[in-house]
């Protein structure tokens, strides 16, 4: 099953009631005066919901809101993923070195792909839109939803929320927000000339690959983390397409992040699944 919504219903999504979070984990901040830029194209986000994890229903996956038995979030899962994006343009699972594993290749392998009765979902049009200083960028925290957390403004990320035009059949089974799913955007960029930077930043999980290879490896249920890349480093040749793919996760908590911002222009590849 899967819902796409026209993108002239944008600005219902991004604009959701003012709600309170009381089980948020971090990132309160102040909410900026201009909190909506005026988007200059959209990406297109594949956004799959799943259903809180319940070890009595079989369609439930354990990755998601399930605060393991030592009753501690983990904080780091990197290395869960192979260096090298599969032939199907999805993460593939290792085993990690560390010990904190996550629950294992089936569970992991439904987080980006359709999984009927498990996951539902949602094709999402992303507002890319450009800062002051020149740079493409989605921010949750200028053009997100509004939240408050202990009386403080802020923006999160959590698109897919009971009431806006992209709310799923699961809903936000009783939390403030729908705050268990993934997410994925595939695109292309054509580097102009050296200099080139990547920022993301993500609470939870968030995978990057350029031309298929790992170039950020964000993984686990923190707290906002953010990643800066010098494009210069990987070696990309000037005035060629390049790939991009980005994978996101919300697993654990009311505070959900994302936030992409380049110094290049991403092209589109919204039949990518």
């Amino acid at each position: 099953m899967k819902r796409v919504v026209p993108l002239a219903l944008l600005a219902s999504a991004l604009t959701s009631c003012s709600v309170e979070a009381p089980k948020g984990l971090v990132g309160v901040y102040e909410l900026p005066d201009a909190s909506t830029a005026t988007p200059l194209f959209f990406l297109t986000l594949r956004i799959r919901d799943f259903k809180k994890y319940d070890a009595k229903d079989p369609t439930t996956n354990p990755d998601f809101e399930n605060v393991p038995a030592q009753g501690l979030p983990i904080p780091n899962e990197k290395g869960v993923v192979a260096s090298t994006l599969g032939a199907d343009d999805k993460p593939v699972y290792q085993t990690p070195d560390n010990d904190s594993p996550t629950y294992g290749q089936a569970y992991f392998d439904q987080w980006f792909r359709d999984t009927p009765g498990t996951n539902y979902l949602v094709v999402y049009p992303l507002p890319i839109s450009q800062a002051s200083d020149g740079t493409y960028e989605y921010d949750s925290r200028n053009a997100g939803q509004l939240d408050t957390f202990q009386g403080t403004p802020r923006r999160v990320f959590f698109p897919i929320d009971d009431g806006t035009p992209y709310a799923t059949p699961f809903g936000n089974q009783g939390a403030p927000h729908n705050q268990d799913f993934t997410a994925e955007l595939h695109a292309t960029f054509t580097l102009a000339a050296p200099g080139a930077t990547l920022r993301v930043r993500s609470d939870d999980d968030s995978y990057v690959f350029i031309d298929k290879q790992l170039v950020i490896d964000n993984g686990g249920t923190h707290a906002a983390l953010e990643k800066d890349l010098a494009v210069d480093d990987l070696g990309l040749t000037l005035g060629e397409d390049h790939a991009l793919d980005l994978f996101y996760a919300e697993r654990l908590g009311a505070t959900g992040e994302l936030a992409i911002v380049t110094t290049f222009e991403l092209h589109d590849l919204p039949n990518s699944q």
